[in-house]
């Protein structure tokens, strides 16, 4: 009964919305035509903006498309200025009067004006501007009323994309930083401030397509990397603001959610700290691992790479998607400080600091059926799992501007934390309790010198050092390997020490010249160190013997030498890069039983073609050739364990593996066109690839990496984006496609297995300039593993989100969650999930009060299915109850 209930409760929700925006589109006025130049030529990406007579505030506003033509939509009656604005092109306004219902035709003629871009003067009735790289968006003309912060306010705007777990995207690829006024505070680690800046003191959003991180480099490379910059209101620049966000529940459990931003931007010192305590499931861990990865991998010269040592054991190996709020039952307390100090104005300290100090319980029940040669059988397992968290992570970068022509760089990266985390885990019959202690520590050390030699040559030299230690304490009190190891009732436990210690270092040098006819030739060479260290002791609580193959003791060391020429031609449109990477390779691995060494020579080269039709059609392809060595993982001489049941074991052969990738891109218009779509494909060939050889028992896995040749992978994948303008709402349709063909061993039988993925979906979001709108959407995964058996699993996840506004300050959501698993039995298969939030503002921009629901229709279990190429696996998780929260937000 509760099901059908709630079924019917989200189908009259989308019967509402479908009702109502149809009502709405109705009562609306559409004003249309073209807007050309003197000689009658189209003009595209003109700015249209509608306002009121004689006042400042813009009610609607669009952009011309390719062909000059535009639409325009309000529901708005009387009379009105229609302004038409374009860099190079004079502003021209026109009056006109609206009546509702009625359709207007307005062509215009736009004359040429002629000045410098650098003296371009933003007026502030302009919504979207486009300035060679960068498209500036104003803020307020995309707020909707309902934004708290910069994250809501991005998903307001076109062309950028917001994921659930906060990763931002323009044009369907990951943004490289967010910047405020120019400097960046977070680096990888941007979600702190997306997720927690106040929106409403946010005054332009700039997106920088084909940015640099260095200013130097500025016109000498080719950079596809996109980055935001967010510019503030001259309110709140050169003095000290901030925000303050309690929040509390009410009558239901100790629910707390609160947080406090303090900011200040002025010329000489910028910095950011930030606070939160909460038990609501907010996870606030996120930015530390990210805030370790510098990214320098990516840039222009750079080979350095971020690495840390391995943790061997996990005792979560997974978690569903429903929303990482929705199982961490948590209780989590997190501050955080960023500051760029100007010491002169050639020298520049930044510096960030972020600790974190959590307590998590984790509840999961599972079932897990194997499909194998041998036999099928069915295993259980009730989880329960308590941890405490302490971590913290800190960052010291010194910029020298020595010149205009040079700029020299250090960056120190410090990141550390110890877990300490205890279960009570049910497996089968048996009942054992575990304990795991990590203690993982890693310090980065960057150098990098930027020397512009001449107006279109660069040098780039950039040094590295990384050390990285993970120890980790793990026991069981339980004994669970009676088949595996021979048993005289005397052992009642496993005990598991393990540790890697990395060390790398490696200096790089490049030379990148930028010719006449705008070809770009570089030249890259350098070297690079890395010593892995990695220790396992097994032990059986009860007796002295030590299992002879489930130990390792393994040194692995390489030493690499490069050299990497590439050179970019360019030919019209169509622009040829041929690149090929050359490695001396020295490996050692020393092992308890055995000494291994290589010294492989690798020839690897890269073809790309980068073929732009016109501004709106680009096409990007590459083949490219590599062999490389395995890693430390992959090589370990003795099983380690990595799970409570569970056990792995490299392969003691460090030969190269080999392999060929083939990419082809399209993308069809910008950001801004009415219709965007991104399309991708892509083969690997892997002529040599590690594979599993596994022994699968109800009481234990052993799984052992085996050489084998010939793994096949091909993906496609495609996202469309169309603006419709007549019904002010945008759609996005996703459809995407992969599949696999590999082999692996089950219990002694060799087998061939392809898998396959299936994905499609639509999104509708709409842009009224109503009080209502709304986002809705669906998505499908099918999935399919083949062997001797054929195993097939689908799901789905549909959502409906609401925004009304009855009130100018009154501001209510509504945001509901239908997943279907087609494998679950009829009653345990789909799962609905409902959050709302009513806001009301005292003070605009200053002091608002909220009501805030979660998982109102009080879904307490979520259960979900995975399939592999050996069985079905079954999992039920608890879910945090529903709860309300009270909160505030003060503006100081």
């Amino acid at each position: 009964m509760g099901h059908r209930i709630k079924k019917y409760f989200i189908l009259i929700i989308n019967c509402l919305v479908l009702s109502l925006s149809g009502n709405f589109a109705y009562s609306q006025s559409l004003v249309s035509g073209t807007v050309s130049d003197t000689l009658q030529k189209p003009i595209p990406y003109v700015n249209v903006f509608l306002k009121a007579q004689n006042e400042d505030g813009i009610i609607a506003f669009t952009t011309t498309q390719e062909n000059g033509s535009y639409e325009l939509i309000t529901d708005k009656v009387g009379n009105f200025e229609l302004t038409f604005s374009s860099i190079s092109f004079q502003k021209k306004t026109e009056v006109l009067s609206l009546e509702k219902g009625k359709n207007y035709n307005l062509n215009v003629v736009l004359k040429e004006e002629t000045f410098s871009l650098d003296e371009v003067i933003i007026n502030s009735e302009k919504a979207i501007t486009i300035k060679k790289d960068t498209i500036i968006f104003k803020a307020d003309a995309f707020k909707k009323g309902n934004e708290e912060s910069v994250e809501d306010l991005l998903k307001n705007i076109p062309g950028i994309t917001v994921e659930n777990d906060g990763k931002i995207k323009v044009g369907g690829k990951e943004i490289e930083k967010v910047m405020i006024e120019g400097d960046d505070l977070f680096e990888k680690g941007y979600k702190t401030l997306t997720k927690n800046l106040d929106a409403s003191v946010i005054n332009k959003v700039e997106v920088y397509e084909k940015y640099s991180n260095n200013r130097l480099l500025k016109g000498i490379e080719d950079s596809d990397r996109v980055a935001l910059n967010l510019t503030l209101k001259n309110d709140v620049k050169n003095k000290l603001f901030g925000s303050l966000k309690p929040g509390y529940g009410l009558g239901f459990e100790n629910r707390y959610d609160a947080s406090a931003n303090i900011i200040s931007f002025r010329k000489k010192d910028k910095f950011y700290g930030f606070t939160n305590f909460n038990n609501v499931g907010l996870e606030t861990t996120a930015a530390l691992s990210e805030m370790m990865d510098s990214g320098e991998g990516n840039e222009l010269g750079s080979t350095a790479k971020t690495q840390t040592a391995a943790s061997f054991i996990n005792l979560i190996n997974h978690k569903p998607d429903v929303g990482e709020e929705r199982t961490n039952f948590n209780n989590a307390e997190m501050a955080s400080l960023s500051d760029i100090y100007t010491i002169s104005p050639k020298l520049k300290l930044k510096t960030i600091g972020f600790l974190n100090w959590d307590e998590n319980d984790f509840f999961r029940k599972s079932t897990d059926t194997y499909f194998l040669p041998t036999g099928d059988f069915t295993t259980t397992e009730d989880y329960r799992l308590y941890g405490k968290t302490f971590s913290g992570f800190a960052n010291t970068q010194l910029t020298y501007d020595k010149s205009k022509t040079e700029i020299i760089e250090y960056s120190g990266k410090y990141s550390g934390n110890r877990t300490r985390t205890n279960t009570s885990l049910q497996f089968n019959s048996d009942l054992s309790n575990e304990n795991l202690n990590e203690d993982p520590f890693t310090i980065d050390q960057r150098f990098k010198y930027i020397n512009k030699l001449k107006a279109n040559q660069a040098l780039l030299i950039n040094g590295y050092y990384v050390h990285s230690d993970n120890p980790q304490n793990y026991g069981n009190n339980r004994f669970l390997f009676e088949d595996l190891f021979q048993n005289d009732n005397q052992i009642i436990g496993v005990f598991q020490e393990s540790r890697q210690a990395l060390n790398t270092a490696g200096f790089d040098a490049g030379l990148f010249t930028r010719r006449t006819n705008n070809d770009l030739w570089e030249a890259k060479v350098g070297l690079d160190y890395t010593y892995n260290d990695y220790n396992s002791v097994f032990k059986l609580d009860g007796i002295d013997k030590k299992p002879e193959e489930f130990q390792n003791n393994s040194k692995y060391k390489e030493f690499n030498i490069f050299f990497e020429p590439s050179y970019r031609l360019k030919l019209g449109s169509v622009a040829l890069t041929g690149n090929v990477h050359f490695a001396k390779h020295f490996n050692h691995l020393e092992a308890e039983d055995q000494n291994l060494d290589s010294s492989p020579f690798f020839i690897n080269p890269k073809i790309t073609v980068d073929w732009e039709l016109n501004k709106t059609n680009r096409i990007l392809s590459f083949f490219k050739y590599e062999s490389k060595n395995p890693s430390l993982r992959s090589v370990q001489n003795g099983y380690v364990l990595i799970q409570y049941n569970r056990f792995s074991k490299g392969l003691e052969n460090i030969e190269p593996l080999r392999s060929s990738t083939f990419y082809l891109n399209y993308t069809l218009g910008t950001i801004l066109s009415v219709f965007y779509a991104n399309t991708s494909f892509i083969y690997v060939k892997n002529y040599d690839y590690l594979g599993s050889k596994s022994v699968i028992t109800p009481d234990y896995t052993l799984n052992e990496l085996i050489r084998l040749k010939d793994k096949d992978f091909i993906s496609f994948q495609t996202d469309s984006n169309i603006y419709l303008q007549w019904l002010a709402s945008n759609i996005k349709l996703k459809l995407g496609y992969n599949k696999q063909n590999f082999q692996n061993s089950v219990n002694g039988n060799l087998r061939k297995v392809s898998s396959s993925t299936f994905n499609y979906g639509g999104e509708l979001r709409s842009a009224f300039i109503g009080p209502l709108n709304f986002h809705i959407g669906t998505e499908w995964f099918n999935s399919e593993y083949k062997t001797t058996i054929k195993q097939k699993n689908i799901t789905n996840r549909t959502f409906l989100d609401i925004v009304y506004q009855p009130l100018e300050k009154l501001n209510l959501s509504l945001n509901s969650s239908r997943n279907y698993f087609s494998n679950l039995d009829k009653d345990n298969n789909t799962y609905y999930f409902m959050d709302f939030e009513g806001k009301y503002q005292i003070i605009k921009n200053r002091l608002s009060l909220s009501l805030v629901g979660k998982n109102l229709l009080n879904t307490k279990t979520f259960r979900n299915i995975n399939i592999d190429d050996t069985g079905i696996f079954k999992s039920e998780y608890q879910l945090l109850p529903r709860f309300l929260l009270l909160k505030a937000n003060i503006r100081l």
